[in-house]
């Protein structure tokens, strides 16, 4: 590719070319000096003959409104954006779009790696926390800044360990998608979630090349290069991660756009609640990335079961509906019916005794009396029995829902309703096979299934094993 300007050439009398920082899609990238301040800055320029649309154009007007609208510490700042007709009436006219920002200085992520730069998870995680910072800030626009290219090569990181996000050339698709206009694939392979191949982007679409980004760092690896499972990157062989910020990575590449964190706000706070952890049990997860950590394997949801289980990155909900399957159901009106048929046996044989007592014993009255009330009594036990039942039954539904800092158990139905709130580290269960069914909260214990025969014994186990995973994935067992 032909250079569009040297070394010590003045562009627009104002600003002078240092050297090329770079070159892609969207024109060269060049370091200068403005010589009115004595500022060093970055001047991005795209060339109309080299353009061959009109919508790399629009892409890079795009790039320079966005930042004109930006205000933040990591962001380049926007300094001037011109246009100049190069060599008018000649053979070599040309037309140029010169945007000059402020000059980062630091290498890219994708330099950084080049050079085997090997990571820590902290040193992962104070990327991810700025970078999400970042994020934050330009989603809140209304419509929101989505970058739509995040990737190493579009992160610079300074000395000191600060990173700054550039190269906002895709925002313009997002100002267009907003009002209807035409959507333009815009992204880098590997990077870009699957609803952004779909011409589709959200805040959340940001969050999966973050996440993308962040496995980059780890493996040295595309992750368009690495295995898949159930269309998930599988990053996690060869890497020694502690299991709460693997499964956070889990989240934030997350294929499905429903079951990824849906703001950056959202995944910092889940972030920063991993860091305190850190904090308090101690730095353990400093450690270079050797040997493949613990996997919770999957259980399998039972087939044809109606309990409702629901997991993101931030909460985990089990909707547990009693008596709904067809062995419980059963159970409750055979009992129903064999206490209305004892009820009216019980019936006929205290009208029918008498009269054949009156017949064959003469001393029957006493005797008759002392058996129809011990009867009386036991078909008032036996229907009390049943009425409990009936009271399960018409309770309606158990609904745990756990989110890392607190839980909530709500209790519902015709007779009884119950919620119960509290601290998610205080919620306790049995951690093995023998699992009785129930949590424990400050020495109450919480049966999920008091009277036997909402759940079936697999139901049971994979009940357990979902609240375990959950409760071992926030560190909270």
């Amino acid at each position: 590719m032909t250079l569009l300007h040297g070394q010590g050439e003045i562009i627009a009398e104002r600003y002078q070319i240092v050297t090329l920082l770079g070159e892609g899609g969207m024109g060269s990238t060049y370091a200068a000096v403005d010589l009115k301040t004595n500022q060093r800055v970055a001047i991005k320029v795209v060339s109309l003959r080299a353009a061959g649309d009109w919508k790399t154009l629009e892409l890079f007007e795009g790039e320079a409104q966005a930042l004109a609208t930006l205000n933040h510490p990591f962001i380049p700042h926007y300094l001037d954006y011109f246009q100049l007709d190069i060599e008018e009436d000649s053979a070599n006219s040309d037309y140029r779009f010169y945007l000059v920002q402020e000059l980062v200085e630091g290498e890219s992520l994708a330099a950084l790696v080049k050079r085997g730069w090997h990571t820590t998870e902290a040193e992962v995680k104070d990327i991810a926390r700025q970078l999400l910072e970042i994020l934050t800030y330009i989603h809140k626009f209304n419509p929101p800044i989505i970058h739509r290219d995040i990737k190493p090569q579009n992160v610079i990181r300074r000395a000191d360990g600060t990173v700054y996000l550039v190269d906002f050339g895709a925002v313009q698709a997002i100002y267009n998608q907003t009002i209807g206009g035409s959507k333009t694939l815009v992204g880098t392979f590997g990077y870009m979630p699957v609803e952004q191949f779909q011409g589709k982007v959200y805040c959340a679409s940001d969050l999966y090349s973050l996440g993308c980004t962040l496995i980059f760092l780890l493996t040295h690896r595309s992750p368009a290069d690495l295995p898949q499972k159930r269309m998930k990157i599988d990053f996690r062989q060869g890497l020694d991660l502690s299991n709460g910020f693997a499964t956070w990575l889990d989240s934030i590449s997350e294929p499905m756009l429903e079951k990824r964190f849906q703001s950056a706000t959202e995944a910092l706070q889940q972030l920063q609640r991993l860091e305190e952890q850190t904090r308090i049990h101690g730095d353990n997860e400093t450690r270079k990335m050797e040997t493949p950590p613990e996997i919770l394997l999957p259980v399998r949801k039972p087939k044809g079961t109606h309990i409702k289980l629901i997991q993101t990155a931030t909460k985990f909900t089990i909707k547990i509906p009693h008596y709904h399957h067809k062995q419980g159901r059963r159970s409750f009106f055979t009992g129903l019916f064999t206490s209305f048929f004892a009820t009216g046996c019980a019936c006929i044989f205290c009208v029918i005794l008498p009269f054949l007592l009156s017949v064959f014993w003469s001393n029957w009255l006493s005797f008759d009396l002392i058996l129809q009330y011990l009867i009386i009594l036991l078909i008032i036990l036996y229907l009390l029995f049943q009425f409990r039942n009936l009271s399960i039954l018409l309770r309606g539904s158990f609904k745990l829902e756990i989110k890392s800092q607190v839980f909530n158990i709500y209790i519902k139905g015709c007779l009884n309703n119950r919620h119960i709130q509290g601290d998610s580290r205080d919620l306790k269960i049995m951690d093995n096979s023998n699992w009785d069914g129930s949590l424990e909260y400050k020495e109450e214990r919480l049966e999920i299934d008091p009277m036997g025969g909402a759940l079936t014994e697999v139901e049971k186990r994979w009940v357990h094993q979902e609240i375990i995973n959950c409760l071992k994935t926030w560190d909270l067992l």
